[in-house]
């Protein structure tokens, strides 16, 4: 099958490619084209086939919304893999070497109903310096790359849709720390997967729940050239060569390979902290309740909602209060009716989103998170034996606004009527204004937000009631740092600081945008 993405140029190559083979039958699926170029564009492609002169059955899917290329591919598949129990695919991004598809076709044949082998690579991922460790022409991976082509069977993606549904569990279970090849990427592994879109993640997933194996060619035996099915020299043991998969991941996520066995101090206290979290319940000052707003109707999108999961399965002995826009009415009714003047007042929607944490949490008490706040371990041993605990933000973030320190407002704990937050609630009263600077974000911030807690704060005179949490604890990362995480660009400072943490924020909060109109 041939999934039409790229260069009219290489689709004609890998037709001169065919010629030689002469299949008998060829899928070819098309998005549907958004503007003048690419429907003039497929009618060349078309035309391209249509001068196949060989005796070839052309089946074309022409879709009728335009999709983009994850969910094509994705479409594609299921197409293909419907009408036939096993071929090679390609997205015309590339053009296979000369012997791919002898390769595929000798393989496609041997492990027909081994389910041991879920998928044929047409790609050598491993550096050059390593590829002469072997003399077979071909080596088996737990690694999934569909580069340059590759094959597979219906037997692996017939219940794909059943499978992927396995994943909250999978997560929920831990599994991966199971998985050797995986198990030191398995943040990154994951947050690739709930973070993007790519088909590939989730064929991926499919075969490493059923514990497959990727063949891959060697191609320091293949080369580039033709080959013949005689010469393809097959391994005697079937057994994945796990180094050169963490070799690979490696460069890929641009970090080591850590042994979990090798655990730096920092990491070695919060182990040895964790071991004592039976002990820090039963000194708890702070209500077991996680609290999380979302004002919104429509509900919290689906990537924080998965975010906030985290909070439920790390803390599952803590009660979690999920605050929507009629029950916040009806706490400030029947609650604080004295503030809903000021609430109602305020300009912007990120200042009522502020000031209803601060009176949730002075009447009932309880941790305030953020909706893109993710939980890594539980936190009752940060909390143990205080009243009042504040997050820090990063230092750096102190640095670009000239201030000595900045508490943030995003994830806080504290018992029912404490006094910081009395004096946090007072200063939003006394200071309220309606008159704002368009595009001055700094006065909400002032108002309602971090650098009104800070505030309060300095001017607090039993600091020793409050606990503030150091941001490597609850806040490791930059706001630069977290888009490179997102990019999958992290570093191995970013995930040292990730690995030491409790909790991470991801600033995904667009309240920026409200300051601007």
């Amino acid at each position: 099958m041939i999934i039409v993405l790229g260069e009219i140029e290489f689709i004609r190559q890998i037709i001169n490619q065919l010629q030689h083979i002469e299949p008998q039958r060829l899928y070819v699926f098309f998005d549907e084209p958004i503007c003048e170029t690419e429907k003039n564009n497929q009618v060349r492609i078309q035309s391209i086939f249509r001068g196949i002169n060989w005796n070839c059955n052309i089946k074309y899917f022409i879709n009728k919304t335009h999709l983009g290329n994850e969910a094509l591919i994705m479409s594609a598949i299921y197409w293909f893999f419907n009408q036939e129990t096993e071929g090679i695919v390609l997205d015309s991004l590339s053009v296979p070497y000369p012997a791919f598809y002898t390769f595929c076709s000798c393989l496609l044949e041997k492990y027909r109903y081994d389910e041991r082998i879920g998928h044929i690579s047409g790609w050598d991922f491993r550096k050059p310096d390593s590829k002469a460790k072997i003399n077979d022409s071909y080596y088996f991976s737990k690694l999934i790359h569909v580069n340059r082509g590759w094959a597979s069977w219906k037997r692996v993606l017939k219940e794909i849709d059943i499978q992927l549904k396995t994943l909250p569990n999978f997560e929920k279970f831990n599994v991966m720390e199971h998985i050797p090849t995986h198990k030191p990427f398995q943040f990154q592994w994951l947050f690739d997967y709930n973070n993007t879109n790519k088909w590939e993640m989730k064929y991926e997933y499919i075969n490493l729940i059923n514990n497959r194996m990727a063949v891959v060619p060697n191609m320091r035996k293949i080369e580039y050239n033709e080959y013949e099915l005689a010469d393809i020299i097959h391994p005697i043991y079937m057994v994945n060569l796990w180094v050169d998969d963490l070799k690979f991941q490696e460069l890929k996520y641009r970090i080591p390979a850590v042994s979990y066995d090798n655990l730096d101090s920092t990491t070695f206290l919060r182990e040895k902290l964790l071991s004592y979290s039976e002990e820090a319940r039963k000194r708890m000052k702070i209500p077991r309740i996680v609290h999380q707003i979302y004002e919104d109707p429509a509900g919290p999108p689906v990537e924080l909602l998965k975010i906030a999961e985290t909070w439920k399965k790390n803390m599952p002995d803590w009660e979690y209060r999920f605050w929507n826009r009629n029950m916040i009415c009806e706490f400030l009714t029947s609650v604080c009716p004295d503030f809903i003047s000021y609430y109602l007042s305020y300009p912007f929607n990120v200042q009522r989103w502020d000031a209803i944490r601060y009176l949730i949490l002075y009447h009932v008490g309880g941790m305030y998170v953020d909706f893109d706040y993710e939980c890594l371990y539980p936190l009752d041993v940060l909390f143990t034996d205080s009243t009042c605990c504040m997050g820090m933000e990063p230092t750096i973030n102190s640095k670009v606004f000239n201030k000595n320190l900045i508490i943030g407002n995003a994830l806080m704990a504290a018992k029912p009527y404490h006094p910081y937050m009395a004096a946090i609630i007072q200063d939003m009263k006394a200071n309220f204004t309606t008159d704002y600077k368009k595009g001055n974000g700094m006065q909400i911030m002032e108002s309602t937000g971090p650098f009104m807690v800070t505030r309060v704060y300095e001017k607090y005179e039993m600091k020793k009631e409050i606990s503030l949490l150091p941001s490597d604890c609850v806040a490791p990362l930059t706001m630069r740092e977290v888009l490179q995480l997102r990019a999958g660009n992290a570093s191995s400072e970013i995930i040292k600081k990730i690995k030491n943490a409790y909790a991470i924020h991801y600033f995904m909060g667009t309240w920026f945008k409200q300051a601007k109109k």
